[in-house]
């Protein structure tokens, strides 16, 4: 009688026990449910802000567009006179091809002025924009010192001063590509510090050449050159089209960064770390994600 007294009591507790453990196993899944349900909702209210950030500014800067409609005359005038730069550039074509053989070599070599402008504009912007210096003020003082050491025009260091004002691959086609040659003037007042005129520039070529395999950077370079100008409500609208609609661009990650930088400066910190943990996440190994993780580590 006592065995079986002490065997039920033995089937008692393992049944107690397994209860318990269903039990403890149900609460621990019901609150992982429920801190995905709070890490979805905080999504979807960051993506709400995202939206509705990004109308108030649009509806702010519609209501200042006045004065930038006052000067479409001004840039249609610059339009058309750049219109006649194609023409004159078209007929130098072939003295642009030689001096071009001369630089970089006969035009069937695999090192083009469009390889060696690609590799400079990286570095530049990884010296402007990751390690922060003022490439501006560099230009200047190079100028300066070519000025002294008494180097006239068109010796030998000229070539590479005319190829640091143009945009990676573009000098090769500029006699014949009118995209190019505006997209290359645009990036020329770019590095002048002439950024206005050069977003002008940028616009026009999305708006004439919009299915052209540069208008992801001509948007992303408009920004850029809003942020330039502290503009950061136009520029951060800018940044924000080339992430929504030109994800495989090569501007996307820098864009990304940029517009948290934007987002900050806007006072909008949350949807700063958005786009930065974006970065960080989506291109761990990219000097951008560096200066992305930097950001959030100063923001804890």
């Amino acid at each position: 009688m006592n065995k079986i007294i002490k065997y039920s009591l033995v089937v008692a507790s393992i049944f107690i026990l397994m209860a318990t453990l269903g039990c403890a196993s149900k609460t621990d899944m019901q609150t992982l449910q429920s801190e995905r349900q709070q890490d979805l909702g905080r999504i979807r209210q960051l993506e709400a802000e995202l939206e509705e950030s990004k109308q108030q500014l649009k509806s702010e800067i519609e209501q200042s567009q006045s004065p930038v409609r006052e000067k479409a005359a001004d840039m249609w005038a610059e339009i058309q006179a750049l219109r006649a730069d194609f023409a004159k550039l078209r007929g130098d074509l072939e003295t642009m091809n030689m001096r071009l053989d001369t630089q970089v070599g006969e035009s069937n070599s695999t090192m083009t002025m469009a390889v060696l402008a690609d590799q400079l504009h990286e570095i530049e912007f990884v010296l402007e924009n990751q390690l922060q210096v003022d490439m501006t003020k560099v230009r200047k003082e190079r100028a300066a010192t070519l000025g002294t050491s008494g180097v006239a025009p068109g010796a030998a260091a000229p070539p590479q001063a005319a190829q640091d004002e143009d945009e990676p691959g573009e000098t090769a086609a500029t006699s014949s590509d009118p995209a190019k040659a505006l997209y290359d003037k645009a990036y020329a007042l770019y590095k002048e510090d002439q950024f206005e005129k050069a977003r002008s520039y940028w616009a026009e070529f999305t708006d004439t050449f919009k299915s052209h395999s540069f208008a992801p950077s001509a948007v992303f370079w408009q920004g850029q050159c809003y942020f330039k100008l502290k503009d950061y409500s136009r520029a951060v609208i800018l940044f924000e089209d080339v992430i929504e609609k030109y994800a495989k661009s090569a501007k996307y990650k820098a864009a990304l960064l940029r517009a948290g930088y934007s987002w900050d400066y806007l006072g909008k910190p949350e949807l700063a770390k958005m786009r930065m943990a974006e970065v960080v996440k989506k291109f761990p190994k990219s000097v951008e994600a560096t200066q992305a993780a930097r950001f959030l580590e100063k923001a804890k």
